[in-house]
């Protein structure tokens, strides 16, 4: 089966779409994980305070 030149380019912009759907999928994962990470981190800050590095001596 041969195919012509418009159905070729409409298989390659498939896979590209497909590639990008994808890349999408991937990096919203990314970003709820930093954002649950973020609130984890907001939320221990909340309840143990600042770490005693960074309190000032008197």
């Amino acid at each position: 089966m041969k195919h012509t030149k418009k159905r070729l380019r409409r298989l390659t912009n498939k896979t590209e779409v497909e590639r990008l759907k994808e890349e999408l999928a991937k990096k919203s994962q990314e970003l709820y994980d930093t954002k649950l990470e973020r609130d984890i981190l907001k939320k221990s800050l909340a309840l143990f305070g600042p770490s005693k590095a960074k309190r000032k001596r008197k």
